[in-house]
């Protein structure tokens, strides 16, 4: 390892690991998992989701924390221990995630504040919401929690909100199932969402949304698993990946175990997308017995998901100032939140009174396709480029447990197979828009 000695570490591969999952846990498990399940052939969805998990998804993860162990630093200067030249294509990953981040506190402040309506027995509906300026001080609101996470350090910080936060999330999701199991439309839910049509498997779209989903879902290609993987000392990078993977994938089917009964139970529209969380579901609880309390619980487990996702892409741009200026965390992370709020106002703004558009499109939707759909696979692509085929083959089997004709199989994966995915979800991306 040729890290720095004074470097953070995760006091225990049990922090690394429940960090790692919060991070990879977030808003999109809730809404977006269970939506793309239910238009994409309902239960069929998860063979392909699977295989790209563990054929794609999971490589890209153990490459990550490969590099980040090995190299003992962040992105920017990770890439530049592998050839100086790469240390533009580490700041574009940093900007990306930074980018990302900007908009994704939007959303997370809106989650907050439907958290704190439904606990105040005050639930609000989104367009009266953001036809206001409300949305701004739930948007400083979460940046500030997610600034003094970060702020206080891996150990005391990142890792600490993480043991608290997890299983928490996990026990109020467990709750929530139990209870939407026991509506009188859960089996109609459960119908749309797991029954599978074969014949779906057939159609390429949905083989692309599964590639997407399996990427996005598990953070990786951001340089938040790189980051992470830089203060984790020892541990098979291997089973940790398939725990952090496998644990992630549990909780997005889970979650829509909870909302798929309660959508059919209320006769709403199941495929209302994104709408699903802000409109549709607050519906569902403003009308049923003890609404206030699951409404407050569930955007709780909502909240709690995005935090923990936004605590780690905060990190990557943070932990890149560290080690490629010297500053100090303290330092670093003031500076990274003051250019990350200002670089979120305009999207906080498209969803307030002000309504800030381009081209008649809101500019948080503008971000969430340039950067949160783009620029994620065009992150994905540099990494697994500049580790699949210019790291030193030796410095990964080190980190992956030899050079054996498993290891083998992982590089191939690596260097053909993820460049390839990625590539073809991106022409994919870039085709539905156009059309």
């Amino acid at each position: 390892m040729t890290g720095n000695t004074g470097r953070e570490q995760w006091s225990s591969t049990l922090g690394f690991i429940l960090a790692s999952i919060g991070s990879a846990v977030g808003i999109g498990n809730v809404w977006r998992f269970p939506y793309i399940v239910g238009a994409n052939g309902g239960g069929a969805f998860l063979i392909p989701y699977l295989i790209s998990v563990l054929l794609f998804g999971l490589p890209l993860m153990v490459l990550e924390f490969a590099i980040g162990r090995n190299t003992g630093t962040s992105v920017v200067t990770a890439f530049r221990s592998i050839q100086g030249r790469f240390s533009f294509a580490g700041l574009a990953v940093v900007a990306i995630a930074s980018l990302v981040l900007s908009y994704y506190l939007v959303i997370t402040s809106w989650v907050l504040a439907y958290a704190l309506f439904f606990a105040l027995n005050r639930p609000v509906d989104f367009g009266a919401f953001t036809s206001s300026y409300l949305p701004l001080i739930f948007f400083l609101l979460s940046g500030i929690a997610v600034f003094l996470t970060v702020r206080s350090g891996v150990r005391e910080g990142i890792e600490k909100v993480s043991r608290v936060l997890i299983p928490v999330l996990v026990v109020i999701l467990l709750f929530l199932v139990v209870f939407a199991l026991t509506q009188a439309g859960a089996m109609d839910g459960i119908g749309f969402y797991l029954s599978p049509d074969y014949s779906r498997l057939a159609d390429p779209t949905v083989w692309t949304a599964a590639f997407g989903q399996a990427f996005f879902s598990l953070s990786v290609g951001m340089g938040v698993m790189l980051t992470y993987g830089s203060y984790l000392e020892g541990g098979d990078l291997f089973r940790n990946a398939s725990v952090i993977a496998v644990a992630d994938m549990l909780i997005a089917i889970l979650a829509g175990l909870v909302i798929f009964p309660l959508v059919f139970t209320a006769g709403l529209d199941p495929a209302a997308g994104v709408n699903l969380t802000f409109i549709t579901l607050p519906a569902v609880f403003t009308g049923m017995r003890f609404g206030m309390v699951l409404g407050a619980l569930f955007f709780a487990m909502l909240f709690t998901a995005a935090l923990t996702s936004a605590v780690s892409m905060l990190e990557v741009p943070v932990a890149a100032m560290m080690d490629s200026r010297g500053y100090s965390r303290k330092r670093a992370t003031l500076l990274v939140f003051g250019v990350i709020m200002l670089l979120g106002l305009p999207s906080a703004l498209s969803y307030t009174a002000l309504e800030l558009e381009l081209l008649g499109t809101p500019l948080l939707d503008l971000n969430d396709y340039l950067f949160g759909t783009i620029g994620l696979i065009v992150a994905g692509l540099i990494i697994s480029i500049v580790g699949g085929w210019y790291m030193d083959r030796t410095r990964v089997c080190t980190e992956i447990g030899g050079c054996g004709w498993q290891q083998k199989i992982y590089m191939a994966l690596i260097r053909y197979c993820v460049p390839a995915i990625l590539l073809i979800t991106l022409i994919a991306s870039l085709l539905q828009a156009a059309g």
